[in-house]
């Protein structure tokens, strides 16, 4: 007995779902990454002229052009999507972090106090940054990706010393290096909260800062290592 014509739609249909899934698969995950990417960018523009109170999601997602009802199913709340954007910032951050420097610095003051400067011109340079984690409204979602970001530039802080330096030992020294970071964001904090950027005199006091309190642990002087080296 022959099959019905419902009976062989129904079989190609399963035949054609069954080969094009796995596509069909790729391209939903690939206009989600867009989807998701666009979002984050457009939290980020909102966030060059607004203050983080006045931002809500509706606003992100017309600014991305993404439908408001689809914006859920990346970002449950705001606080989401600014803890995506600190966690895109933080990334970028690190790799920063981890920049070959050329020349190499005489001395381990002059490494920590081109680091500094180059933190705070990057702080400077994207508004939403110091929106997001020296402005006043920190939600504490925001403040813990702060702190674990905090903690990733502090390895990387301790493996380009000790690419450029023959460190000595020092107990708990990533910890050490992550509240060297802490005095840096506290003094710019402070400048943020008066004049709305990071002046140039508090990133010469973070400069200073930093460098007094890794003093209370490292030598005055510490050997270069050879170029060579591992």
């Amino acid at each position: 007995m022959s099959e019905s014509p419902e009976a062989e739609v129904s079989a190609e249909a399963v035949g054609e779902a069954e080969q094009v899934t796995p596509a069909t698969g790729r391209v939903r995950r690939r206009r989600g990454q867009i989807r998701l990417k666009a979002l984050i960018e457009a939290t980020e523009a909102l966030l060059e002229d607004h203050d983080v109170g006045d931002v809500g999601l509706y606003q992100i997602a017309e600014r991305a052009g993404v439908p408001p009802a689809s914006i859920y199913h990346f970002f449950p709340n705001k606080e989401a999507a600014l803890v995506a954007l600190a966690e895109d910032y933080l990334q970028r951050m690190v790799s920063r972090s981890i920049e070959i420097l050329d020349p190499r610095p005489a001395s381990w003051q002059d490494l920590v106090a081109l680091r500094v400067r180059a933190a705070g011109r990057f702080y400077n340079d994207h508004r939403p940054l110091m929106r997001l984690f020296l402005g006043a409204s920190i939600s504490t979602e925001v403040r813990q990706r702060d702190m674990a970001g905090t903690l990733a530039v502090a390895h990387t802080r301790a493996e380009i010393l000790d690419r450029h330096f023959l460190m000595p030992p020092v107990r708990d020294w990533t910890y050490k290096l992550a509240n060297s970071l802490a005095i840096a964001d506290g003094i710019w904090a402070l400048s943020y909260s008066q004049h709305q950027r990071i002046s140039g005199e508090s990133v010469e006091e973070a400069v200073r800062a930093v460098v007094a309190y890794l003093r209370c642990y490292l030598p005055e002087w510490i050997e270069p290592r050879p170029v060579d080296a591992p």
